[in-house]
């Protein structure tokens, strides 16, 4: 297998940062992170010219995408309609060209505490929608919204758009003012139904390994961000005529997070491409996005702590831009909207690899 990017992802790649960096540099960033709704609506129409919806963009290339939306803090519904909405509509065959969101009104088993549940129905008009998920990542930026609802014949998914009768959508104040939740509720609501109910456990299972491998290319891209600001200041921040760069216990938590996020990254890149080469989502695939899901969710937030540490008392005033990428990696650590927590998963796997020389039950009792 070569790991290495063609020349074709590494333009891509460049393209973006120039893109994203001229359009979004970090005191812009935080203003639309303060004013109404934490989002640009305006700047969808550039996406599409510059090909960040193409139908074409394989999943390492949407990966390029997310992780330097997340080194920047891009502040549109991007990140939502490809990795939440859109896996559902390209399987119903309707690419999405609008800002677009993904709510589950029928989670899988018993609901958890708060959790919302949507119903729909069908009579001679088509599908109508009643109910309510408490906590819809921008479904205040978007126009679109992919939900999930439990039907007779069970769990079918539908899209309705955000200025349909009956759709009620009231933002939420969040700790990540760049992507707002919102509690959206429907109330006889007309949806076009994009999955059957006997497609739809395959769909939504695919859907989550490319959401949850998207997630981890865009913590990977929010640690990266929080890196380059810190050596950006252990660079220039002097003390005793040196550069605190220069001092090892600056130097030796550098390192460390450099360290952090090249792994997280590795996997990061792991799991597109087996997403990408795997259509079927196999078992190996499963497990290549668990793992670089709590990888790099814990090196976003784990990088962005050193970088508050590093930068001092500057790092921790509302000025300085810092607080922004460690909100959103918080955010990223705490996103349940990919199924159950997959620590479980992979704590399992490691504990039956004892015949590779693993850790097993047995060891960890000291029997």
């Amino acid at each position: 297998m070569d790991f290495a990017l063609t020349d074709e992802q590494r333009e891509i790649r460049r393209a973006a940062r120039d893109h994203l960096e001229r359009r979004y540099p970090a005191t812009r960033v935080c203003a639309l992170a303060e004013g109404p709704g934490g989002s640009e609506a305006g700047a969808w129409p550039e996406l599409i010219r510059q090909g960040w919806l193409d139908d074409d963009l394989g999943m390492v290339e949407l990966a390029l995408l997310a992780e330097e939306s997340g080194r920047c803090l891009h502040p549109t519904p991007w990140w939502t309609t490809v990795a939440l909405a859109a896996p559902y509509a390209r399987a119903a065959g309707e690419p999405l060209t609008v800002p677009a969101t993904f709510a589950d009104g029928a989670p899988d088993g018993a609901a958890p505490t708060g959790a919302g549940t949507v119903r729909a129905t069908r009579s001679r008009r088509g599908w109508s929608l009643t109910g309510q998920v408490p906590a819809v990542p921008q479904a205040g930026a978007v126009r679109c919204v992919v939900v999930r609802a439990r039907t007779e014949e069970g769990p079918a998914v539908f899209a309705c758009d955000t200025g349909s009768p009956g759709l009620v959508v009231e933002e939420l104040s969040t700790l990540d003012t760049l992507r707002r939740m919102a509690q959206v509720r429907w109330d006889g609501t007309p949806a076009r139904l994009l999955t059957e109910p006997a497609r739809t456990p395959e769909v939504a299972r695919l859907a989550r390994l490319r959401g949850g491998a998207l997630l981890a290319a865009e913590a990977v891209g929010v640690a990266a961000g929080a890196l380059d600001m810190a050596v950006t200041h252990a660079r220039q921040r002097e003390q005793f005529g040196r550069p605190i760069g220069s001092f090892q216990a600056v130097a030796h938590q550098l390192t460390d997070a450099y360290v952090g996020t090249e792994l997280a990254r590795s996997l990061a890149y792991r799991a597109a491409w087996l997403v990408q080469n795997d259509p079927e989502g196999s078992l190996a695939c499963a497990q290549a996005v668990d793992e670089a899901v709590l990888v790099a969710r814990d090196a976003a937030v784990r990088t962005c702590e050193t970088a508050v540490q590093i930068t001092g008392g500057m790092g921790v005033t509302w000025e300085y831009p810092l607080h922004r990428w460690l909100r959103r990696a918080l955010w990223l650590d705490a996103f349940p909207g990919f199924g159950d927590d997959p620590h479980g998963r992979v704590a399992e796997r490691l504990l039956r690899r004892g015949d590779a020389g693993g850790i097993t039950p047995t060891t960890l009792d000291g029997r």
